[in-house]
């Protein structure tokens, strides 16, 4: 990962030195042709361009960290070896997809990322429960790459061709803005897409990466799987902005991805469960900025989200590690004296999940998008984002007082090694507002969108205030929660709300119920194939006709006689008759 992180390095400073102003630099290399159908080729070619350069700078900065985390906090050699071969697996079919300018050739990276995702979340397969979770994620993941299959059939249908920069070009030509085959081919591209990003409802595999190792984790959540679906819209963003339906829906999804995972994330006691859900409730502004056709805000947000939510799983897992692998908030408490500089970590990531005003890049990044949905009179898109990044910041402080202020609870630590906070440190002076938009050459690869900004100082205005009231809400809740609260607390409708976030909102009752129940059924109706018992029913009748002619061979002259007589008589008979 350090090789590769140089060549990165080494192939920016290239980039940046061939770049003339006003012009698209795109550097190919043709490998060798795959394969050849009559007048179709499936060529194998890499293709460096702004766009790609940005996802090979973020997932070898972000890999080598994570590979360094990875080295000081896992123990077991075995781990250590198995964690970096699945690894590579995943960080080689990431690259393939980003640098390939071929859908059918992206394939090959794109099913890389299910399988390695599999080997990843089963590492320790000899526990059922991780078995189970890992065959869960492959069965999701492949679930929706039969809509990208046939999104890229459609497209070759309608384009005759398969390579990216030709399909963009002549779908431009040819193709009329919210035409029906538009509509369908970015439908299905996005279903495709939305079991590698975690939308819901094909979010299940998220969850079950807690399953995994913390570095594992960090690697499937932040920096490498969901680069994949993001990578995708991005790269075909100009397709997408000729279907309004298409981005409509987006939203629709987006919304309900933030509202499920920020209730989730407010409830839960396992740190691990609560990390996954608040990352994946920030997965979703992402797409609210594709939504709003701001591809390069969307950019910007997934470098944040990047930093973010890489942090936020180090830390968790140096804070489990100190704790002796205790996972449950509840049993924790007043670890603030006991582990200082954890506490400011977190207090920093406190301020970018929560959007801190003028000090958290978020803050900006977030509340542009915001207000694109805002602006494009989404309101009710626009007021769910808001209510998201309540919900996040309440989900963060209550984790923070639990841990770190309330009564201590356990007196018994470990020890991490001190160069585990290394790749922390470097990773919290990005998520300050210093570094709110990196300068991305992306210009002539995905549309620039200028924001309106005619009443935005005044929605910023109102996102502060927002913020102020969720931490005024969580310390009320859970710095010092007094009696009348927790009658509140204890009211009917409340207790309703509980039990249906800490059920994940019987979303896994209603897969069995709608799914795998009614597949389990056919499975066992179907237990003694039906084409099977008619071939048995064949089979027997066969042998009953050869039991009885063989019996007929019984060596007796007069009995041959008698049978070669008949015939001719029956010979004879069907002459004269007929």
């Amino acid at each position: 990962m350090l090789i590769i992180a140089l060549i990165a390095v080494f192939c920016c400073v290239d980039f940046s030195s061939n770049t003339v102003p006003d012009t698209t630099l795109i550097y190919t290399r043709q490998l060798w042709n795959w394969f050849s159908v009559d007048n179709f080729t499936v060529p194998i070619s890499l293709t460096l361009d702004g766009l790609s350069l940005i996802f090979l700078v973020l997932i070898s900065f972000f890999g080598f960290l994570i590979y360094f985390f990875a080295a000081c906090y896992l123990t077991l050699r075995n781990d250590i070896y198995t964690f970096y071969a699945y690894s590579n697996l995943l960080i080689a079919s990431i690259l393939t997809i980003i640098l390939v300018d071929n859908l059918f050739v992206m394939l090959i990276g794109w099913e890389g990322i299910s399988i390695s995702t599999y080997l990843l979340i089963g590492i320790y397969y000899k526990q059922a429960r991780n078995g189970y979770a890992a065959v869960k994620a492959f069965i999701i993941m492949h679930l929706t790459d039969i809509f990208l299959i046939i999104g890229i059939f459609l497209l070759y249908q309608t384009a005759e061709t398969l390579s990216i920069g030709d399909i963009l070009t002549r779908a431009h030509d040819n193709l009329a803005v919210d035409s029906d085959i538009i509509f369908w081919i970015t439908l299905m591209l996005f279903l495709g897409a939305m079991s590698k990003s975690a939308l819901f409802p094909m979010h299940s595999w998220f969850s079950e990466t807690t399953l995994a190792p913390m570095p594992a984790v960090a690697l499937m959540q932040s920096s490498t799987v969901i680069f994949a679906g993001v990578y995708l819209i991005l790269r075909l963003s100009n397709l997408f902005m000729m279907s309004n339906d298409t981005l409509s829906i987006m939203t629709v999804i987006s919304s309900l991805t933030v509202l499920f995972a920020s209730s989730i994330a407010l409830v839960q006691n396992d740190i691990k469960r609560i990390v996954t859900y608040i990352n994946l409730a920030q997965i979703s502004y992402l797409f609210y900025a594709f939504s709003c056709q701001n591809w390069n805000l969307s950019l910007n947000c997934l470098i944040n989200y990047t930093v973010t939510s890489t942090l936020l799983i180090f830390a968790s897992a140096i804070l489990i590690r100190n704790c002796q692998g205790e996972r449950n908030i509840n049993r924790l408490g007043g670890l603030i004296k006991s582990f200082p500089k954890l506490y400011i970590i977190f207090l920093f990531i406190m301020l970018s999940l929560s959007a801190m005003p003028w000090i958290s890049a978020s803050f900006y990044i977030k509340g542009d998008i915001i207000w694109g949905l805002m602006a494009k009179e989404r309101l009710m898109a626009g007021t769910i984002g808001l209510l998201g990044i309540l919900l996040s910041s309440l989900s963060i402080w209550r984790l923070i007082f639990i841990v770190f202020h309330h009564k201590p609870k356990i007196f018994d630590f470990a020890k991490t090694k001190p160069i585990s906070y290394y790749p922390i440190f470097i990773l919290v002076v990005f998520t300050t507002a210093i570094f709110i938009y990196f300068p991305l050459p992306v210009q002539g690869i995905i549309p620039i969108a200028e924001l309106e900004t005619n009443g935005q100082p005044y929605f910023r205005l109102l996102l502060a205030a927002v913020i102020l009231l969720s931490f005024l809400i969580s310390y009320i809740l859970y710095a010092h929660p007094n009696s009348e609260v927790q009658e509140v607390l204890k009211a009917p409708m409340f207790k309703f709300f509980l039990r249906l976030c800490n059920s994940d909102w019987h979303y896994n009752y209603l897969l069995h119920t709608l799914f795998v129940n009614p597949y389990i059924y056919l499975a066992r109706l179907l237990k003694k194939d039906p084409l099977a018992l008619w071939d048995d029913w064949i089979m027997r009748g066969i042998k009953k006709v050869n039991s009885f002619i063989v019996n007929l061979e019984n060596g007796q002259i007069r009995w041959y006689l008698v049978s070669m007589v008949i015939g001719s008589i029956i010979i004879l008979m069907l002459l004269i008759f007929i």
